[in-house]
């Protein structure tokens, strides 16, 4: 791989490097647990295979397989001293120019100013591109062979991108939340929608405002599509604001092609939206720790300073600091956990500013306070606004009451299934039985279990586990020391910037932090933890700094070799089969699996246009008890429309031809509410339609 740092300042021993010694011991610590990861899987593969070499060589565990071949090649790797690239070469010296090429100095004449920045956009553009094509490339996967349907011709499937569609759907009403149907509102009853009153999603508003006008234009994918590029551009710009294009490059690079962001691109859910202001919250905020380490008050003019109190520097992270805080508390409208979990690494940082620096530039200090207290306030009263407009209580959010009244044991919080005894008394005529049964008892085990899952799965949808481990080992024994050369030629006094590269790997402990009172693993398994994916292709870029620079200074660019090849082959386990080796990619995999759900959702409407023909409807949905997981009512809130779904109560007489004495009990009240509509009954166990009455 190139070299895609920058040359660094001479040091004392006149080597131009700081000593490798920890970036090593950091590698071969890597090393050494990936292969006390690889070799008991593959033993026992080898096992399961019963001694079968030529199944053992040609049916690979992605994994752990062809990371083993690695291992071995290693080595070899080693022993190689050769330069890879000629860097006499115009072309070459080019190259590693750009990529070498980091933020301007404040001193940068404006032709480099606006000549970097040009270069930047080029990269960054790439980068989004990349995203947006692997995007449709996923919604483009024919996932029925004997139809030619693709992923994007299905409906959604989970329960809570019906939710996220119905909240979309009430702001482009130009409403907070609708009336529930005044005559029998628990045939309505939909999924992750408070129905006791107001008409309304539980979710937090951030999501339906993100998705309503790609709702409008009738393609409410196009939104998540275009934020996933947006996400890939913005992890170039922090990687490049941390260190430098090639850095950033990588980085991006890394999210486009990392199956679980693209996945969750093709996904209706509150994740792209609430990342993408994530993702702008940290780039300002390292925009803005910038601009204050050059807004010292001996730096600015005496004019400025008598006009502003803190220089141009100064006033540049103010701006910085109001983009900051008005991302955060956007993320913080999508999925408020999950911003303070990230963000609380940053706050720390800030606060810490503000205490140091309180006597030097009170003028700065409350403006930084306000850049960021303003947002967040003005976040926080929406969401006390949205509380009081639809459960008519400013502190009790409908992600509460929903919980409370439907799925109690899902709880926030250690022993979430006893402490919900009380409400399975009061609420016993509201609970879904059947779905809040499904929560487990979070209790110590449990949690750390759900720690290692998450953590595994992270990287599994990310990177993988080899490259992961090794780039955070290196991280972590190295990263103080060689991640600080990427601003030794930057203005004095901007040395310790670097050190703002901790503030990656603490966001993604406080993420995991965050989620361990809940007892749900998470969609694939990681989906509480979701934003840490590109967390960890940042800590995998400044790994590959790291190394690229020790393996140089070592005279060993056989390793850098070595270092490209874990990168490649783990972007290629996740993005393409290769056969015999491995038939499923990890990105086929996942997309397979939210299809199966898909499929199910396709069939039961395609059921409903081909018997449902005295239109207006209402079909009325006896669900399969033993599927807790596919839910098939789902209407515009304002219950209009050719055809409206309702739901019959959960019975075991589902699939037979007939109606339990409850059944019947609703199927007569909808009958009566709706003398204007033909009424059907959908039996979701066998497919089977019939027409109760008509219009």
């Amino acid at each position: 791989m190139p070299e895609i740092s920058p040359q660094p300042a001479s040091q004392p021993d006149g080597s131009g490097e700081p000593s490798p010694r920890a970036a090593l011991i950091g590698f071969v610590v890597g090393w050494l647990i990936m292969l006390a990861v690889i070799l008991p899987a593959e033993r026992d593969r080898w096992r399961a295979v019963e001694g079968d070499a030529v199944v053992w060589l040609f049916d690979w565990n992605v994994d752990t397989t062809p990371f083993l071949f690695l291992l071995l090649l290693a080595p070899f790797c080693w022993r190689i001293r050769r330069p890879l690239l000629d860097r006499d070469s115009v072309g070459i010296q080019r190259l590693l120019s750009w990529m070498s090429e980091g933020p301007p100095d404040a001193d940068a004449s404006v032709p480099e100013r606006r000549g970097r920045l040009r270069r930047a956009w080029i990269l960054a553009g790439l980068v989004g591109l990349a995203g947006f094509l692997i995007c449709l490339r996923v919604s483009s996967t024919i996932v029925s062979e004997e139809s030619g349907l693709t992923f994007g011709d299905l409906p959604p499937a989970l329960h809570d991108e019906f939710s996220y569609l119905f909240q979309a759907e009430t702001f482009l009403a130009g409403r907070w939340s609708f009336e529930s149907h005044s005559e029998v509102p628990r045939i309505f009853d939909q999924m992750h929608v408070l129905n006791e009153g107001r008409f309304a999603s539980r979710y937090f508003p951030g999501t339906g405002l993100w998705m309503a006008p790609f709702v409008a234009i009738g393609n409410p994918w196009l939104g998540h599509w275009l934020a996933t590029a947006l996400i890939c551009m913005l992890v170039f710009a922090i990687g490049r604001e941390l260190s430098c294009n090639g850095v950033g490059l990588l980085a991006g690079l890394l999210a486009a092609f990392s199956p679980g962001l693209v996945l969750f691109g093709n996904l209706l859910l509150a994740h792209q939206p609430g990342l993408l202001g994530l993702c702008i919250f940290m780039f300002a905020f390292l925009r803005m720790t910038r601009e204050l380490a050059e807004a010292s008050p001996e730096d600015a003019t005496a004019n400025e300073v008598s006009n502003t109190g803190f220089g141009k520097p100064g006033r540049s992270a103010v701006k910085w600091s109001f983009v900051s805080g008005f991302a955060l508390s956007f993320a913080m409208l999508c999925r408020p956990m999950t911003a303070a979990g990230v963000g609380l690494p940053f706050g720390i940082w800030v606060l810490a500013w503000l205490i140091r620096n309180r006597r030097r530039s009170r003028r700065l200090t409350v403006a930084i306070l306000t850049g960021y207290g303003v947002p967040l306030l003005l976040g926080f009263g929406i969401i006390l606004a949205h509380n009081k407009l639809t459960t008519n209580d400013a502190f009790k959010s409908p992600y509460q009451l929903y919980t409370e009244l439907f799925t109690p044991r899902h709880m926030y919080g250690f022993d979430n299934v006893v402490r919900a005894e009380p409400f399975l008394v009061d609420n016993a005529d509201r609970i879904l039985r059947h779905y809040d049964r499904w929560a487990e008892n979070l209790d110590s085990d449990l949690a750390v279990k759900n720690v290692g899952t998450r953590f595994l799965a992270s990287w599994q949808w990310t990177l993988g586990l080899s490259a992961l481990i090794v780039s955070g080992c290196v991280f972590l024994l190295a990263g103080r020391d060689r991640l600080a050369r990427s601003d030794a030629q930057q203005k004095p006094g901007t040395e310790k910037l670097a050190a703002r590269w901790w503030l990656i790997p603490a966001s993604i402990v406080t993420l995991h932090l965050a989620h361990v009172p809940y007892w749900y693993g998470g969609i694939l398994d990681w989906h509480y933890v979701f934003e840490s994916g590109v967390l960890w292709c940042l800590v995998a870029a400044a790994a590959t700094l790291i190394l690229i620079r020790t393996f140089r200074s070592m005279k060993c660019p056989g390793m850098s070799l070595w270092w490209g090849a874990v990168l490649l082959i783990s972007v290629a386990v996740n993005n393409v089969s290769v056969s015999p080796f491995w038939t499923v990619s990890r990105l086929d995999a996942g997309i397979n699996q939210f299809a199966f759900a898909r499929m199910k959702q396709f069939a039961i409407r395609s059921v409903v246009e081909q018997t449902v023909t005295e239109i207006p409807a209402l079909v009325l949905i006896r669900h399969d008890p033993s599927d807790r997981h596919n839910d098939y009512v789902s209407n515009h809130p304002s219950l209009t429309g050719p055809i409206l779904y309702g739901r019959l109560p959960i019975s075991e007489a589902a699939g037979t031809p007939r109606l339990s004495d409850e059944e019947t009990r609703v199927v007569r009240a909808a009958v009566n509410a709706f003398p204007d509509r033909s009424i059907y009954v959908l039996d979701a166990v066998n497919g089977r339609v019939s027409q109760i009455s008509s219009r």
